[in-house]
């Protein structure tokens, strides 16, 4: 496999990954689900139209945060790479 090729045709998700059942973030990603459910019964339209924009903006910041580590890191191991092929004094 050309990993390379694999990562231009959008074959390679390195930010995804399965999530074990009963794992701290299954457990976490429930408990946010079952506490939005329980918020959103609390809320009015306009309460829920806020926390429904506010989610998306949160989502946004997240993806972004993700791809601002992914790159960093990628950069981070290109440079360990290159350090490991130079000569030491």
């Amino acid at each position: 496999m050309d990993t390379i090729k694999e990562l231009y045709y959008g074959n390679l998700h390195p930010y995804d990954r399965d999530i074990k059942k009963g794992s701290e973030l299954d457990q976490l990603a429930n408990l946010v689900l079952r506490l939005e459910a329980e918020l959103k019964e609390t809320l009015n339209q306009n309460g829920t139209e806020l926390f429904n924009k506010q989610k998306g903006i949160w989502s946004k910041l997240t993806c972004l945060n993700k791809c601002e580590n992914y790159t960093n890191g990628f950069r981070l191991s290109v440079q360990l790479t290159a350090e490991s092929f130079q000569e030491k004094e």
